[in-house]
């Protein structure tokens, strides 16, 4: 990769993602949290490896944070032997080369960070939901061999409530939770190449991801980063992608994501009756 020189090596990220600090879910736990949002899905793979990095710092043997992800693809494509060899080569430690990184040499078809950052350990053992599927090999759980000689569990859901199942039983102790918002399209521009769009209700995804659901419970209380994919030209267009954006705001944030003291609702309406 050739040199490029950054006036402010230490806050260097993706082009076009925003970035947010916001008090952790858990209102237990004293500290904060980032949430970052952006237009190409493989970004995620800087934030992660950031988030893991400023967990080492704190402790060095510290297992990467599983991964959950809600998306209508699986973007599960594993690093062919070049990817491999430009992975090993990657300068972890550098924000300048990790965001190059994932401009310049991640898959631009925005189906390749995950097994690229479960390769680099990264992450750890994936669990995601998703809608991209038409045959029965397709919906196989996977592995993937690591840099350092780890396993990691792919294991793929069509089915919300089974993933949900899945994750409360398990032994998982940190989390990054992400959500592509074509994950709330139903049929899209793959799913029958009409490029037809239809989607989940407001009332659906509102009982998916509500705070009062087990699943986002347990999510909150593992979550150690949160990574928003748009995604607009897979979710019916930019205007499409901003309303389910909007509708996560109104979910989860209060008084908004990206706003003056923005913060999780319940932990703004906490705090409100506490300071009464």
């Amino acid at each position: 990769m050739s040199e490029v020189i950054f006036q402010h090596p230490d806050i260097v990220r993706p082009c076009g993602s925003l970035v947010d600090i916001v008090a952790h879910p858990n209102l237990q736990k004293n500290q904060a949290i980032e949430i970052a949002a952006f237009n190409e899905h493989r970004y995620a793979f800087f934030f992660w490896n950031k988030w893991l990095l400023n967990l080492r710092k704190k402790d060095s043997e510290i297992k990467s944070p599983a991964l959950v992800s809600l998306d209508w693809h699986q973007d599960l494509i594993y690093p062919n032997k070049s990817e491999k060899e430009w992975l090993q080569q990657l300068n972890l430690n550098s924000k300048g080369d990790v965001s190059l990184f994932c401009w310049a040499k991640l898959n631009p078809l925005n189906d390749g960070h995950i097994m690229a950052a479960a390769y680099l350990n990264l992450i750890g053992d994936v669990y995601i939901n998703c809608r991209q599927g038409r045959f029965a090999d397709d919906w196989k759980n996977e592995t993937i061999v690591d840099i350092n000689g780890n396993t990691h569990l792919i294991k793929k859901f069509k089915d919300y409530s089974a993933l949900e199942s899945t994750l409360l039983k398990s032994n998982e102790e940190t989390v990054f939770f992400d959500i592509d918002l074509d994950y709330f399209t139903v049929k899209n521009g793959l799913s029958d190449g009409k490029f037809k769009f239809t989607y989940l209700s407001d009332k659906e995804i509102v009982a998916l991801l509500s705070s009062d659901r087990p699943l986002i419970n347990w999510i909150f209380e593992r979550m150690e980063g949160f990574t928003i994919a748009l995604e607009p030209q897979h979710t019916g267009g930019l205007l499409k992608s901003n309303k389910y954006l909007g509708l996560l705001d109104k979910i989860y944030f209060k008084p908004g994501l990206f706003a003056y003291r923005s913060n999780w609702k319940h932990v703004t309406d906490f705090r409100s009756k506490r300071n009464k």
